[in-house]
């Protein structure tokens, strides 16, 4: 297995260790929860323009590109987090 495969296989775990981890904390958050409906409602407004087919697909790409972008980059910071935690348990043992 080259490096490259063990980080994907590595990102894909870790994206299955948050969901479980953050689905609830989400479910719990207010602020969150507002901002879900708040971007529900926003996306019936979006699929109620009169877009042609060509703006609808170049939005749709933007959406898509955004969410993706968004999704790597939660998966990075969970894994810096775990990076932190870990680097502050050992510093704990090292005084």
């Amino acid at each position: 297995m080259d490096g490259i495969e063990f980080k994907e296989l590595f990102k894909v775990a870790v994206e299955t260790l948050r969901e479980k981890t953050i689905t609830p904390l989400l479910e719990a958050d207010a602020t969150y929860q507002e901002d879900s409906e708040n971007e529900g409602i926003a996306e019936m407004h979006y699929l109620q323009l009169d877009l042609t087919e060509e703006q609808r697909n170049i939005c749709n790409r933007l959406l898509e590109c955004r969410d993706k972008q968004d999704i790597e980059y939660a998966t990075h910071a969970y894994i810096a987090g775990l990076y932190d935690a870990f680097r502050s348990l050992l510093c704990r043992f090292m005084w």
